[in-house]
């Protein structure tokens, strides 16, 4: 049955993911500045000191493989929920059973990637980190005097989930078919384009809250590389600046994990990475994004690399 009109989503909400090494999964995003809420043997779920009751979902593998187990979007109403249950292979609507609860109903994108649709759930109270607003002082304008901006060494305290990316098959699967089912099945709208050749294969796209701003992106979808399968890119996490930020980098840095891009620019709108690799996928910090509605310029780009102003490391 065909959608009228996409699925309203409200805001991005979750991740899950399976790993085989739970254990060193566990310890890194401990690492990474995320706080436990529930844990069993197999499964433990992680917050940050934002209002979402949790934020990512760790679980241990059965199948002897890391998975990407989907991304999950809180939708406006519950009328949301039953409508997205005439989706083409959608799950009949659940009790959503972790932290904050809810009611869930899961969809499946053309490239099998799952989407996690909620509604209920319960948020907590933001914990009160009383970081400070940095005040800077430029060339003409000095408003800092004898004040001096002090830090503490550690992990980066994550604020929340706030996107991701995924591959797609470019021949089987192809851009137009990932297109039109992020904004025609749910409520997703483009916020940069990138070509190549002179056909366009990736899209940056963000919640579609009409005159309503929200994070310049929240989802992002490319091809995959020649002889790779299709799979998530990474996982992305607020936090409060460009210095907590590169405090974070520094701790995860002094553990001895992975690095493979370094802290950026992006595409003018917000400072990005300190993207590391934790065994079998990546997450990575960001900050200062920028806001965006639906009658905000569409960037597009003409090579994927030039939406980076500018960085320290190229990826991978």
């Amino acid at each position: 049955m065909a959608l009228e009109t996409p699925i309203e989503l409200l805001k991005t909400a979750f991740v899950s993911y399976s790993h085989v090494d739970f254990d060193t999964a566990k310890q890194f995003y401990l690492d990474f500045g995320l706080n436990i809420v529930e844990e069993s043997p197999d499964s433990l779920f992680f917050r940050g000191y934002g209002t979402e009751p949790f934020i990512y979902h760790l679980k241990r593998s059965k199948t002897g493989k890391s998975t990407f187990d989907g991304a999950a979007y809180i939708v406006t109403s519950r009328r949301e929920l039953e409508r997205a249950t005439s989706v083409e292979g959608a799950t009949p609507i659940s009790r959503l059973n972790a932290p904050g609860g809810g009611e869930v109903v899961t969809l499946t994108d053309p490239q099998g990637f799952h989407i996690h649709l909620v509604h209920g759930q319960a948020e907590r109270e933001a914990d009160n980190l009383d970081l400070e607003k940095l005040t800077f002082n430029y060339e003409d304008n000095k408003p800092r005097k004898g004040r001096f901006q002090r830090f503490s060494a550690g992990a980066a305290p994550v604020y929340r989930w706030g996107h991701y990316g995924v591959t797609y098959d470019p021949v089987n699967v192809g851009y137009q078919r990932m297109f039109s089912w992020y904004t025609e099945v749910i409520g997703l709208a483009p916020s940069d384009f990138v070509e190549r050749d002179g056909h366009t294969i990736t899209c940056f796209f963000h919640v579609d809250r009409k005159k309503d701003f929200s994070d310049h992106h929240c989802f992002f979808f490319k091809p995959c590389k020649p002889g790779q399968e299709p799979n998530v890119a990474h996982a992305a996490f607020e936090v409060h600046d460009f210095d907590i930020q590169q405090l974070g980098h520094n701790f995860l840095a002094s553990k001895n994990y992975k690095l493979c891009w370094g802290v950026g620019r992006v595409g003018g709108h917000f400072i990005k990475r300190n993207q590391y690799l934790m065994t079998d996928n990546r997450s990575m910090y960001w900050a200062v994004k920028s806001l965006t509605t639906g009658s905000t310029l569409v960037a597009l780009w003409s090579n994927i690399m030039r939406t980076v102003t500018w960085s320290i490391k190229t990826p991978m």
